[in-house]
């Protein structure tokens, strides 16, 4: 019993040990045959078909959200903080936010039949971008029956409701981190320590985290292909990586923007925004393939020292390499 008890032990510990590098090669199988499948599937073109979408659907979906959010926050401050947060997403100029700001306002404030009808109508409107959304990710992770059109309407439905939600939880978020952040500035003035960093990591870790959550929550319950967990959080842990990424890039093309307003003048916004918004869905639709990469089993026997198969995923994306062919048959045919 006792050399048993030493055997697990020692297998227990060489797992442990192991499973950095397990995780290293399964990085190394994953990314070239996501990259391969992010082409392969036409996700560039489900991501402009989602950016495309969005810059229809999103005066509907913020006249929803603005709705959502009245009914959920009685505080007229708060309220109104949401409001003009939602606002400022919207591709529009500073001159013209005011103007937008109150007729969404007064459009998600329906006083008659005539406006509930309206915001019903804004609401299914609002739903067209979720639709391309369940669209681009089922073909990410190769979905072949999808939900009847009834139930993948609902679930475009479910998701603008899950939209306003996740726009409280975001705004409670930040609340959060700055309630944190001052906490631990008044600690560090009594222990006489500098907070500059934690402040930075704070910023950083808490809309990481937050997208990340999202992310995963999207790819296990979206589209019609339950995703195990640990493929979903795989996925969306890549996800979170690139929309950060491409959110500190977003700031530093935001700099040199007015020199496209000279070509295409008012435009500009606009066309910056459904840019932005087509980089974001495609860091989207690649962690779900990364997700769908992730999840494939991996071959079996004695595996490929660590430098060739590094070799082979650097190769694999310039090069298409057929499988291995298998052993023959049995019976010789």
């Amino acid at each position: 019993m006792a050399e048993t008890g030493a055997t697990r032990e020692r297998s227990w510990a060489s797992a442990v040990a192991r499973w950095p590098l397990d995780l290293l090669h399964h990085i190394l199988r994953a990314v070239p045959n996501a990259i391969d499948g992010f082409f392969r599937d036409r996700l560039t073109q489900h991501a402009a078909g989602i950016a495309y979408r969005v810059l229809f659907s999103l005066a509907p979906l913020a006249i929803v959200l603005v709705w959502i959010v009245g009914v959920v926050l009685q505080d007229d401050q708060r309220r109104q903080n949401v409001i003009d947060e939602i606002v400022s997403w919207l591709p529009f100029t500073q001159e013209g936010s005011d103007t937008v700001e109150d007729a969404i306002t007064r459009l998600a404030s329906p006083t008659s039949a005539l406006g509930l009808v309206s915001l019903v109508l804004f609401f299914w409107a609002a739903s067209g971008m979720m639709g391309a959304l369940r669209t681009g990710l089922e073909a990410a992770l190769r979905v072949e029956r999808r939900r009847p059109a009834v139930r993948a309407k609902i679930v475009d439905l479910l998701l603008v409701v899950g939209a306003g939600v996740l726009v409280i939880v975001m705004i409670a978020t930040a609340v959060v981190a700055q309630i944190v952040t001052r906490l631990a500035a008044s600690v560090a003035d009594e222990l006489d320590v500098e907070t500059g960093l934690f402040s930075e990591l704070v910023k950083v870790v808490v809309p990481l985290l937050v997208s990340t959550v999202v992310v995963v929550l999207i790819y296990r319950f979206v589209p019609a292909r339950r995703l195990r967990f640990r493929d979903a959080v795989a996925g969306g842990v890549v996800t979170g990586l690139l929309l950060l990424a491409i959110s500190a890039a977003s700031a530093l093309v935001y700099g040199h923007v007015a020199d496209l307003s000279v070509i295409y003048g008012s435009l500009t916004a606009v066309l910056v925004f459904l840019y932005s918004v087509y980089l974001y869905a495609a860091a989207v639709l690649f962690g779900a393939e990364f997700a769908a990469a992730w999840a494939e089993p991996a071959a079996t026997g004695p595996g490929e020292p660590l430098m060739a198969q590094v070799k082979n995923a650097v190769l694999g994306l310039f090069v298409r390499r057929d499988p291995p062919a298998g052993p023959p048959p049995a019976d010789g045919r």
